[in-house]
């Protein structure tokens, strides 16, 4: 705004000092220069709010699709982060559960004990059988 103003004082006192001279020797061409000299301030008045418009509008746009491309930044990163994640857990998925250990993969009794071990499973399920029994 100020440069608008300044240019036009700047302007005004440059084409004053001319204009006077111009005014003393052409009586008529004065008028008419002064007519001319209005009219294209008028047009570049008119022309500079127009490029400050434009250049503010510029200036809100690229603004506005810097944040909608830091939004977007954040998005990408944000995708991409759950896309790794869910390779991840396919990839858990996919593989084979890891076999639950259990005593029979490392020990296995020796014939005696397995004797002993069904003897024993005979006593007690005919103990528990017969208390069953008795009960109900």
């Amino acid at each position: 705004m100020a440069g608008a103003v300044a240019g036009g004082l700047f302007n005004a006192f440059a084409f004053a000092g001319p204009g006077f001279l111009f005014k003393m020797f052409d009586k008529n061409g004065y008028a008419e220069e002064a007519k001319r000299h209005n009219m294209a301030m008028e047009v570049l008045t008119a022309e500079r709010e127009k490029y400050l418009e434009e250049v503010t509008d510029r200036r809100n746009k690229i603004a506005q699709l810097r944040a909608e491309l830091a939004e977007a930044n954040s998005d990408i990163k944000s995708t991409n982060q759950s896309l790794e994640l869910v390779r991840r857990i396919n990839e858990l998925t996919r593989k084979a559960m890891p076999r639950k250990p259990h005593l029979s993969n490392t020990y296995k009794p020796s014939r005696e004990m397995e004797e002993y071990m069904a003897l024993f499973g005979l006593l007690a399920g005919g103990a528990i059988g017969g208390a069953a029994y008795l009960i109900l």
